[in-house]
Order: structure tokens, then C-alpha cells, then sequence
């Protein structure tokens, strides 16, 4: 059950329904989870720097069960990248991303854990 959560300084108009649920299916394939499961969110035109510049920047954060090692992240994080790149116009560099491997107990859906 991923949660995913893209911040960015791009204004919201640049960030199309389109663009959101492409992402969705990306991590979906990415992630080898199911995409019913996927819960997607994208904050945009906030107040971000990277590196002293306010130029187009975006975090994403992956929170996800069984993403606890490297031969799974470095895969996405390449994936990923192209893919926001490709997508938004930022450049890999100013493309941050944060994953966080969750125990089972440690999400809910429906008011019951998952694990």
C-alpha cells in the first residue's frame, strides 16, 4: 500500500490530471505493486530551493512495504527520474526522491492494518 506524495515549486497549472495519474501507473509498474493500491498525492507551486536556486525542483517521497534495500531503490529511483524529467521538463539533477520501507502494522486502509 504506497504512499506517494510529489512536491514541487512548478504552479499547478503545470501539473496536469494527466500527469497525475501517469504517475500513478509509473509507480505502480515501478513499485510492482498494484495500482488500486497506490494512494498519489501532488503538492505544487510551493516555496522550494535546491542548491541556493528557485529554479524547477521536486521531491518525491515513496513510502512503501518491502522497500528495504538498495537493489530495489537505486532501479526506481532511476526510473523514476527519467520519467519526471521526461514528464515535468525538471532537470535529473533538481529531481530529489526519499523511500521509506514501512512494516505492515504500520499501515491501515479501511480501518484495518495491513499487516
Amino acid at each position: 500500500m504506497p504512499l506517494v506524495t510529489l512536491f514541487t515549486n512548478l504552479p499547478d497549472h503545470k501539473l496536469s490530471a494527466e500527469l497525475h495519474l501517469a504517475l500513478s501507473s509509473k509507480l505502480s509498474e515501478v513499485l510492482a505493486k498494484p495500482e488500486e493500491r497506490l494512494s498519489v498525492t501532488i503538492v505544487g507551486g510551493l516555496r522550494m530551493s535546491r542548491g541556493g536556486s528557485l529554479a524547477p525542483v521536486c521531491e518525491l517521497r515513496v513510502a512503501s512495504i518491502g522497500f528495504d534495500c538498495r537493489e530495489k531503490t537505486q532501479p526506481a529511483a532511476r526510473a523514476l527520474t527519467d520519467f519526471l524529467a521526461e514528464q515535468t521538463g525538471i532537470p535529473p539533477n533538481r529531481i530529489l526522491m526519499n523511500f521509506s520501507d514501512l512494516s505492515p502494522y504500520m499501515i491501515a486502509s479501511g480501518g484495518t492494518l495491513v499487516g
